[in-house]
């Protein structure tokens, strides 16, 4: 670890930690952590409920040679990283990946993962865990203490942070062959794989269709029945 710094509270580790590295350029893998965020950011500019001591919200500076198209696989390595986290806390749960950016437990959101290109190149990683249940939370999330889990805060960060760190010194390396693992990962523990799902795109559209496998761009393909690679979208499977 470069550099890891707690605030008790933050509007967002995100932004925070964008607006320290657009200041002065910050080392790779410096880490920012906080017990509770103000203004926390979802994808497509939704929030995220981070009220205090009741979750861990962390952001990574990431700076990688790698091209823009394979560290769009940023999001799906932090995904597979926090399913190995919250399975050696809970090995009889059944955790998995949502595509793109979530985390569940039996079909609840435990974590959301959210990934910001800077300016300079390089990445803000933002990683949001539950460890408690939070009031204002909605029904779809859980927590690792609904799951009967007593890990401390610095427990859970740290578990994290060393499934993550050696997926990202792969990635670092060879990001092809970090890709090709986390896509063999994603196999055994991506529930969106094999689902009839609803996409919600970007501009407005929506798609229906059988979610079959995310390509080498990290994008998901979805038959509707023409085949169709989704970069970002919104998807929610219709059947369990």
């Amino acid at each position: 670890m470069q550099r890891l710094e707690y605030l008790a509270s933050v509007d967002s580790t995100n932004l925070e930690l964008g607006r320290r590295n657009s200041i002065s350029s910050i080392p790779n893998f410096t880490a920012l952590v906080s017990g509770s965020q103000t203004d926390g950011l979802g994808r497509m500019g939704r929030a995220w409920v981070s009220e205090p001591n009741s979750s861990i919200s962390v952001s990574l500076l990431l700076r990688s040679d790698a091209s823009i198209e394979q560290l769009s696989w940023v999001n799906l390595i932090a995904g597979v990283s926090v399913q190995a986290t919250i399975s050696s806390l809970s090995p009889e749960s059944k955790v998995s990946v949502k595509w793109p950016n979530d985390v569940l437990v039996e079909g609840k959101k435990i974590s959301g993962i959210l990934s910001q290109l800077q300016e300079d190149g390089s990445l803000v990683l933002g990683v949001g865990i539950n460890l408690l249940r939070q009031e204002a939370a909605p029904d779809h999330a859980i927590s690792l203490s609904d799951l009967g889990v007593e890990s401390s805060f610095d427990e859970v960060l740290a578990l994290f942070l060393t499934h993550f760190r050696a997926r990202w010194a792969i990635f670092q390396d060879s990001p092809s062959l970090a890709i090709k693992k986390t896509r063999g990962e994603l196999q055994q523990v991506c529930s969106t794989l094999g689902q009839a799902v609803r996409a919600e795109l970007p501009g407005g559209k929506t798609l229906h269709g059988i979610a079959s496998e995310i390509d080498d761009l990290g994008q998901l393909v979805i038959l509707t029945p023409e085949r169709v690679a989704l970069a970002a979208a919104d998807v929610w499977h219709l059947r369990n």
